[in-house]
C-alpha cells in the first residue's frame, strides 16, 4: 500500500513539476531558516551550561543606589569580597576571583624575545576557579595558582607562545617585571562559553604587579574583577540575599544602603546587558519566533497551493471513492504525500544550512557552530520539525480534499461549500505578507537608528584620531612621545588621558561644591591633560581650558553638572571649589564645557569633570589632518623607542565608536536576512497562485483580448485581488509592527522617530515586490495568442 501511495505520489510530482517545484523549495528554505535560528537559539541557550556546578554558581554584582534614584549596576566587586563571604555565610560552598587586566608577556625564542599584548585573554585566579568551573587539564594541577608567579595555559595560547614544544616548566616575562612558570596546560576552551580567559595567572602575582591597588578597600569597584561562588543548595539564594543589607551595613557603615549586593545565576550571566552581558534574552525569543515563523509561511505557501490544485485532483479522488476507498484512507494518503514532501525537503534543507551557517559566521561575526547533523539534539529538533511541518501542511489540504463528493468530483464541478478556501487561502497570504510587513518595517527602524548613531553631533570628534596606548606616564616619556609626535606633518595635535569622552569604559563617583553637603548625583570624571579639548573638539561655553598640571588643580566641569548643581548660569560655576570623591582631592572650577556624550547613545548626557592626573594616564590620542600609508608606521617608530619593551598597540577613535552597537549591526543584519527571506518564501507562493490563477483563467482572457481588452487593463485584472490582499495584510501588520519598534527603541536615550512614512514604506516595499511577482506571469498570460486560448473546449 505505501509502496502504491509513493508510486502516485512520484506521479503527480511530475505531472505537476512547477507546482511542486515551489512547493518543495518554498519548504526547503523554510526549514533551512528554521535550523539556522536553532543552531543560533541553542548556542547561546547551552552558554556555560556544561560546568558541573552550573545551577548553583553565581556571580555577585552590586547595585549602587544613589540619592538622586539613580542605579548604577556594577559587574564588579571589591577583592576583599570573596574571602570574606566565604568565611562569614554557611551557605557559601566555594569563592573565587577573576582579575583582568592588560599584560604584556614576552618569551625568549632562538635568542630573540617576542612580546605579546594581551587584553582579554589573561586574567588572575587561583585554584578555587576550577573547583567552580570545568577544564580538562593535560598536565599540572590547580593548586599551583595559589603560589606566585604561576601561569597556566590553554593549548592555543601554548602554541601561541611555544609553537610545538611543550611549554611545562617554561618561563614567561609579564610586564617586564616578573617571571612566571608555566606549571598548567589545558584543553582549548569550547565554543559554548563567555568564559574567555586562556592565560591564568596565579592570583598572588598581582600583588607584586599592581602594589597600590586598594586590595582591602571596600569601595574599590572594579568591572574588571569579578567574583563568582557556589552555594550548597541553589534554594539558599533567596535566605542569602536577605543578609546581605545587613552585611553592606557592617562593611560599609553610613553608606551601606547604596550597595545593594545580588547573586547573578551563571544562567543569567550572558543575557543580562547591566552587567556585561553578551545579548538579550528577549532577542532569543525573537529568534526563535522568526524561526517559527518562517515554518508557518512555508506550510502557508504549500496549503495554498496544494488547495488550489485540488480540483485538478477532483477525478482522481471521485474515483478511488466510487472504488471503495474510504475518506479516512485518502485523507492519510495525502498526509503521506505531505510527508514525503518535507521529507526531501528537509534534506534539501540541510544542503542549504550547512554552508550557510559558515558564512553567517564569517559574515557577521556571531557565535553559531556549525551543523551537528547526529548530535541527539539535532537529531530530536529535526524530528519534531518534520511532524509539526508535516502537520500544519498537510491537514488542512488533506481534510478538503478527501471530503469531495465523489459525483461532483468526477464531474470536476466543487460543493458549493468549498468556496471556503479560497477565504483562509486568503487569510493565509494575509498572515505571510503580515509577518513580512512587521520584520521589513523593525528592519527599516534598525537601518534607521543606526544611521542616526553614526551620524549624531556627539558634542566632540571622533573622525582621524588615533589612540595608542601608554606603558607607564613618566614625565621624561610622555614629553618625548608628545614633542616627536607634533613633529610629523599628518599630526595636528596631541593629548595624554585615561578615557576619551564618550567611551564605555566608565569612572566617577560622588562630589562636593563649595561648602555644601554631597551631592545626590554621581558626577562621570575625565582625566586628561591641557591638550584634551582641543584633540577631540570640545566647546568652552564660559571661562577657560585647565593649566598644564601633573595633579588635579583645577578643572571643567559640563554644563549638565552645572545644571543639576541648581547654578542660574555657567558663569556663575567659575572660580568655586569641587571636591572630586573618586580621587579625593579638591579643585578650583576654570571652565564650562558644552554637553557631550561621555558614553553611548544608551545613556542620557551626564554630570561630568575633566582634570588631570597623570599617574593615571593610559592612553595618548593623536589628532591627525590626513591619514597615510606610512602614518602608522611612523607613529610606531617613535613609540616604540620610548617603550622598545612593549608593544604597540593603535586604534582609531571612530571604529571604538562604532563596535559600541555591535549589537545592534547584528540585530540589522538578522533582522534584515529574515525580512528578505520571508519576502521570497511569501513571493514564492504568490507566484504560484498567480500562475494557477491564470491558468484557470485562460479563456476568459483570451476572450477579453478579442473583445479588445489591452495588455494592461488585462495584467490590472489579473493583479488586483492579490494586491488588495498585501495592502490589507500591511494595514493589519501595522500596530503590531508599532509596538516591536518601539519595544527596541526603548534602550536609547536618543532615538529617531517612528514616522507614518516607514509603514508606508513597508507597504511599498511589500506591494512592490508582490506585483513584479504577480506581474510576471500576469503579462505573460495577457501577452498569450488568444487564438491558442480558445482553441480547445
Amino acid at each position: 500500500m505505501i509502496t502504491n501511495y509513493l508510486k502516485i505520489a512520484w506521479r503527480t510530482f511530475v505531472k505537476n513539476k512547477v507546482y511542486a517545484g515551489i512547493n518543495l523549495m518554498g519548504l526547503a528554505i523554510g526549514i533551512a531558516g528554521a535550523i539556522i535560528v536553532f543552531q543560533l537559539v541553542t548556542y547561546h541557550l547551552g552558554i556555560d551550561r556544561y560546568h558541573h556546578l552550573f545551577d548553583r554558581t553565581y556571580r555577585v554584582v552590586v547595585d549602587l543606589h544613589l540619592d538622586d534614584g539613580s542605579v548604577e549596576k556594577e559587574k564588579g566587586s571589591a577583592f576583599i569580597l570573596h574571602q570574606t563571604l566565604k568565611k562569614e555565610f554557611s551557605s557559601v560552598e566555594n569563592t573565587t576571583y577573576l582579575a583582568h587586566k592588560e599584560v604584556t608577556l614576552a618569551v625568549d625564542q632562538r635568542q630573540k624575545k617576542e612580546r605579546f599584548l594581551e587584553k582579554e585573554a589573561a586574567g588572575f585566579t587561583n585554584s578555587d576557579w576550577f573547583e567552580i568551573f570545568d577544564y580538562e587539564w593535560i598536565s599540572g594541577k590547580p593548586s599551583s595558582l595559589d603560589a606566585p608567579n604561576q601561569v597556566v595555559l590553554t593549548e592555543k595560547y601554548a602554541r601561541k607562545y611555544f609553537g610545538s614544544e611543550n611549554p611545562m616548566g617554561k618561563y614567561l616575562t609579564i610586564d617586564n617585571q616578573e617571571n612566571l612558570l608555566v606549571a598548567g596546560l589545558l584543553k582549548d576552551l569550547p565554543e559554548e562559553t563567555d568564559q574567555r580567559t586562556e592565560v591564568f595567572i596565579s592570583l598572588p602575582t598581582i600583588k607584586t604587579l599592581v602594589p597600590n591597588y586598594g586590595y582591602e578597600d571596600w569601595g574599590w569597584i572594579d568591572a574588571n574583577r569579578e567574583t563568582y561562588i557556589t552555594l550548597h543548595s541553589a534554594q539558599d539564594q533567596a535566605a542569602f540575599e536577605k543578609q546581605m543589607p545587613a552585611f553592606a551595613k557592617k562593611y560599609y557603615g553610613e553608606i551601606g544602603n547604596v550597595f545593594w549586593y545580588h547573586l547573578q545565576p551563571l544562567s543569567e550571566v550572558h543575557f543580562d546587558l547591566d552587567y556585561g552581558g553578551k545579548i538579550k534574552y528577549s532577542t532569543i525569543v525573537m529568534l526563535a519566533t522568526v524561526g517559527l515563523l518562517l515554518i508557518f509561511i512555508a506550510c502557508f505557501n504549500f496549503i495554498n497551493l496544494t488547495t488550489a490544485q485540488s480540483l485538478k485532483r477532483s477525478k482522481e479522488v471521485g474515483v478511488q471513492k466510487i472504488l471503495g476507498v474510504s475518506q479516512r484512507q485518502i485523507f492519510w494518503f495525502f498526509i503521506q504525500e505531505t510527508a514525503l514532501y518535507t521529507l526531501c525537503a528537509c534534506v534539501l534543507a540541510l544542503l542549504i544550512a550547512y554552508p550557510t551557517t559558515s558564512l553567517l559566521r564569517e559574515w557577521m561575526n556571531i557565535g553559531i557552530p556549525d551543523l551537528k547533523v547526529f548530535s541527539s539534539t539535532f537529531l530530536l529538533f529535526i524530528g519534531l520539525l518534520f511532524l509539526l511541518v508535516t502537520l500544519l501542511a498537510g491537514l488542512y489540504p488533506a481534510s478538503v480534499i478527501s471530503n469531495f463528493n465523489p459525483l461532483r468530483a468526477i464531474k470536476g464541478v466543487s460543493l458549493p461549500t468549498d468556496r471556503s478556501w479560497f477565504s483562509v487561502r486568503k487569510g493565509l497570504v494575509i498572515a505571510q505578507f503580515s509577518i513580512s510587513f512587521v520584520l521589513i518595517a523593525v528592519a527599516t527602524v534598525i537601518i534607521l537608528q543606526l544611521r542616526y548613531i553614526r551620524e549624531k553631533d556627539m558634542g566632540m570628534q571622533k573622525d582621524l584620531i588615533l589612540h595608542v596606548s601608554l606603558p607607564n606616564t613618566e614625565n621624561r616619556q610622555l614629553a618625548a612621545l608628545a614633542r616627536e609626535f607634533n613633529q610629523l606633518p599628518e599630526v595636528e595635535t596631541v593629548s595624554f588621558f585615561r578615557t576619551p569622552p564618550s567611551s564605555q569604559i566608565g569612572s566617577g563617583g560622588s562630589i562636593k561644591f563649595e561648602n555644601r553637603d554631597w551631592e545626590k548625583f554621581v558626577a562621570r570624571s575625565k582625566i586628561a591633560d591641557n591638550h584634551y579639548l582641543e584633540t577631540y573638539g570640545l566647546k568652552l561655553v564660559a571661562g577657560r581650558n585647565i593649566a598644564p598640571s601633573d595633579t588635579l588643580k583645577e578643572l571643567l566641569v559640563n554644563e549638565k553638572l552645572v545644571k543639576d548643581l541648581g547654578l542660574k548660569s555657567s558663569q556663575e560655576a567659575l572660580n568655586r571649589k569641587l571636591l572630586v570623591g573618586d580621587i579625593g582631592k579638591t579643585g578650583t572650577i576654570v571652565g564650562v564645557l558644552s554637553d557631550f556624550n561621555n558614553a553611548d547613545l544608551y545613556s542620557g548626557i551626564e554630570p561630568t569633570v575633566v582634570f588631570s592626573t597623570q599617574r593615571l594616564y593610559r592612553h595618548a590620542a593623536l589628532r591627525l589632518n590626513r591619514l597615510q600609508a606610512s602614518t602608522l608606521q611612523k607613529v610606531s617608530k617613535i613609540w616604540q623607542s620610548q617603550f622598545p619593551e612593549n608593544v604597540f598597540e593603535h586604534s582609531f577613535y571612530d571604529e571604538e565608536i562604532a563596535r559600541f552597537y555591535q549589537r545592534e549591526e547584528l540585530a540589522s543584519q538578522l533582522t534584515v536576512t529574515f525580512a528578505l527571506l520571508s519576502i521570497f518564501l511569501s513571493c514564492l507562493g504568490l507566484f504560484g497562485l498567480a500562475l494557477f490563477s491564470t491558468e484557470q483563467r485562460t479563456k476568459e482572457i483570451g476572450i477579453r483580448k478579442v473583445l479588445g481588452a489591452s495588455v494592461m487593463s488585462i495584467t490590472a485584472m489579473l493583479s488586483k485581488d492579490f494586491l488588495q490582499l498585501v495592502v490589507i495584510a500591511s494595514v493589519v501588520a501595522s500596530p503590531v509592527a508599532y509596538y516591536f519598534m518601539h519595544q527596541w527603541l526603548a534602550d536609547f536615550a536618543f532615538k529617531v522617530d517612528v514616522s507614518a512614512w516607514i509603514f508606508l514604506l513597508a507597504a511599498g516595499f511589500s506591494s512592490g515586490i508582490a506585483l513584479i511577482t504577480i506581474s510576471f506571469q500576469s503579462i505573460k498570460a495577457a501577452l498569450m495568442n488568444p487564438v491558442k486560448s480558445l482553441r480547445s473546449e
